[in-house]
């Protein structure tokens, strides 16, 4: 699969390499950090005429240190707002928004949400059930904080919710999850009657996820007024929405969950299908990465003035970014009628995230997805797990929802699917919710570890 290439190009320099080399000139200036960072690389800055010169940043050499000295004239006084990673990988990042990237961000929030059909009008109660603090700007809704708290957030989305025309909700998955159970099991099918849209991100999504957590809030295949649930992908210093999905991405992703629609769309079968997401141009500069394991992942220029700059920025997820002419031409072959007219990142998930032994790989994608294909066995699991490989084979543990029982089946039906997806013997144990050894009981505070 080739990569994406350019938007467009102007005098031999593609539209969007020159203005992420307009970042690149600005944080070279102006962040003492990226100024070390590239004397550390032998890099003069005046030197620079194209993009594919600069080296590359990640999560380590922005974030270990001093991160005063990567901010734009130094000063972090300046932010509007400061917010963290999860810290899962072991080392915390920082986004450091101006006030005015945060009124950027409202605007871009607003948008959305008049897609939905919120208005200056009211009627629309946006629950923000994220974690850490993450606050969701918009000057057209009601805002309720409930934060990752699933007795508060159910009553506020049965009592207030009641007087709302649209509620919409933003949380990481398997919080929303377990908020559709519990309010499934208290409420009844009604519950979620007033929630037109959840915007669920902060790890890959699987599609069977998706219908799963449709099916708790009674959301209705292709229904324009609902469309139900919606994955979008970030990054606490990259900005929230970073990625987006459309309609026509979405319906495509959904249809192509078999051997032959995924060979066909992306190439390869892994035994699930890639996340499918467009984004803003203007807003971001994107590009590929190949290691030397020959993996791709997502690297990005943030444009536009910015207290942080991240400049080729390694996000750490294994992606191909595919021409829209090429995407359409596999919509083509697929028999599909829908298109696009921007490039599609595909997204595998975790770069190094597979566990891998002799002749046999599993990756935590392809478990997300057999987990939550049998609606009996998803209602008894809380979506957490972990791999483990114990010398004899790999391990697959999973963790019950808090009061559930095993149903029949559930361990060999789950052993026998993550074997398939392996390629050889999986043991599956699974442990009482306070019993799972690897994530504390009612922790929605932090991301689940699954290797």
């Amino acid at each position: 699969m080739r990569p994406f290439a350019a938007l467009g190009r102007w005098r031999g320099v593609e539209t969007g390499e020159r203005a992420a080399l307009r970042t690149f000139r600005a944080a070279a200036r102006g962040a003492a950090g990226y100024q070390a960072h590239l004397a550390a690389h032998g890099i003069d800055p005046a030197a620079v005429s194209r993009l594919d010169e600069v080296p590359y940043t990640d999560k380590r050499s922005v974030f270990a240190g001093d991160i005063g000295r990567w901010i734009t004239g130094g000063r972090v006084t300046d932010a509007a707002e400061l917010l963290t990673s999860s810290g899962q990988s072991g080392l915390f990042s920082v986004g450091i928004t101006s006030h005015a990237e945060r009124r950027a961000q409202e605007r871009a929030i607003d948008a959305t949400l008049r897609s939905l059909g919120a208005g200056e009008d009211g009627g629309t109660l946006l629950m923000n059930c994220l974690p850490m603090g993450i606050s969701v700007p918009t000057g057209i809704a009601t805002v309720a904080t409930p934060s990752v708290h699933v007795e508060v957030a159910v009553e506020m989305l049965v009592r207030a919710g009641a007087g709302f025309e649209r509620v919409i909700i933003a949380a990481e998955p398997l919080f929303l999850k377990e908020l559709g159970e519990t309010a499934l099991h208290r409420h009844g099918p009604g519950f979620g009657e007033r929630v037109v849209a959840c915007f669920v991100g902060g790890e890959w999504v699987a599609e069977s996820y998706r219908r799963y957590v449709s099916a708790l809030f009674g959301f209705p295949a292709d229904a324009r007024d609902r469309p139900g649930v919606l994955i979008s992908m970030g990054a606490a210093e990259a900005g929230l929405h970073l990625l987006t999905e459309t309609p026509a991405l979405r319906a495509t992703r959904a249809r192509c969950e078999d051997p032959a629609g995924r060979q066909t769309l992306v190439g390869v079968d892994r035994g699930y299908t890639p996340s499918l997401f467009t984004w803003d141009a203007t807003r971001a500069h994107l590009e590929v990465r190949v290691h030397d394991d020959g993996v791709s992942t997502l690297v990005m220029t943030a444009l536009g003035r910015r207290l942080m700059p991240l400049v080729r920025y390694d996000l750490d997820d294994e992606v191909d970014i595919i021409p829209a002419d090429d995407f359409n031409a596999r919509l083509e072959r697929l028999g599909l009628t829908v298109r696009v007219e921007t490039p599609v990142v595909a997204v595998w998930g975790r770069h190094r995230a597979p566990l891998a032994g002799d002749g046999w790989t599993l990756h935590p994608e392809a478990v997300k997805e057999l987990l939550f294909g049998t609606a009996a066995h998803a209602g008894a699991l809380t979506g957490r797990f972990r791999l483990r490989d114990s010398g004899g084979g790999p391990e697959l543990h999973l963790q019950l929802r808090s009061g559930a029982s095993p149903g029949p089946g559930l361990g060999i039906t789950v052993a026998d699917a993550a074997s398939a997806a392996a390629g050889t013997r999986v043991t599956v144990f699974v442990h009482g919710y306070r019993e799972y050894p690897y994530h504390e009981a009612g922790d929605f505070q932090h991301k689940p570890v699954y290797v």
